[in-house]
């Protein structure tokens, strides 16, 4: 009985996050949908500018995912080239860890007063757009709480200690059960947040947390893959794009991820900030290393859909 509370407990939390998130997202949206299209068509006239654009783009919207599956469509639409769209979505993959940075501070102090704060700007007819986001990142922080809180007395059964560190016993292991979580969640936002939360409890060691977290990146892509499902290959071109980069950077970093790891320790003396520190830098570093070879892992993304140069049958 007591475990069935702490699973409720937990879908409920992860659920008010959700919502909380979905929210954030809806009313920024509302008030800035217009001119974040423009944002996304105007501002990707050069490299930098299109990872820029992906950046505050994410941070506005709340969602990686819906970035990127609007990229695929962009591209399907002949409204960018391919390595625009890949801009865009390598700063995407920076914008969304702007969700674990602000879930890294102290949520219980916070949570109540938003949601407050939130539901009277909501009242006033001038600033609900503001009041519905500012509600929803208290529902969001509020939403962790309660995970937080029905994790804790969970954890402290050996069974799920013991199981949670063999799942997370390698690096390798560690990203593979992100990607799994995330590509089944489809919110890579979520997922790091209950990392955030399990660390704070003490219940993930940073490399296992780290490797949770850079696993989520993975598997957000499906949700861009999905879009790029039964349309134009240039638009497959682009879901592969983001799968090439997601999982490349990965890669990259293995060799050195105990050196990673040392040095993010050094950001933050609380390991609940070091985990975000982590995504956040992770994500840039691998978005800068990548910038100067937009055109060539272009190239390589045509090439897996099935798009030779001088082909303008791009049908899938």
């Amino acid at each position: 009985m007591k475990i069935f509370l702490f699973f409720s407990g937990f879908v409920v939390g992860m659920g008010i996050f959700l919502l909380g998130l979905r929210l954030m997202g809806t009313a920024l949206e509302s008030v800035l949908g217009h001119r974040l299209r423009i944002l996304l068509t105007g501002l990707t006239a050069t490299k930098g500018r299109s990872v820029v654009a992906g950046m505050l783009g994410t941070v506005l919207v709340q969602s990686s995912s819906a970035i990127a599956s609007a990229m695929v469509i962009l591209v399907d639409n002949g409204v960018l080239s391919i390595s625009q769209a890949f801009g865009v979505i390598l700063g995407a993959n920076i914008g969304t860890t702007f969700t674990a940075q602000i879930i890294a501070f102290p949520l219980g102090v916070v949570a109540w007063p938003l949601l407050v704060g939130g539901l009277l700007l909501f009242c006033l007819r001038r600033t609900r757009s503001v009041g519905l986001a500012v509600f929803g990142l208290g529902a969001l922080f509020y939403g962790l709480t309660v995970t937080t809180s029905s994790l804790s007395p969970l954890l402290e059964y050996p069974l799920v200690k013991q199981t949670l560190i063999k799942l997370t016993n390698t690096p390798a292991q560690a990203i593979l059960v992100g990607i799994l979580l995330t590509a089944l969640v489809q919110s890579s936002s979520a997922i790091t947040g209950l990392v955030v939360s399990l660390v704070s409890l003490n219940s993930l060691s940073l490399g296992a947390a780290v490797g949770l977290a850079l696993g989520s990146n993975i598997g957000t892509v499906v949700t861009t893959l999905i879009a790029g499902f039964g349309r134009e290959r240039s638009s497959k071109a682009t879901a592969y794009a983001d799968l090439l980069f997601n999982l490349g950077g990965v890669l990259l970093i293995l060799p050195v991820f105990p050196l990673f790891l040392r040095a993010i320790s050094y950001t933050s003396i609380y390991p609940a900030r070091q985990v975000a520190n982590a995504h956040t830098l992770f994500n840039a570093i691998t978005a800068l290393l990548a910038v100067p070879f937009l055109d060539y892992l272009a190239g390589v993304a045509w090439w897996w859909a099935g798009i030779r140069r001088g082909n303008t049958n791009n049908k899938g």
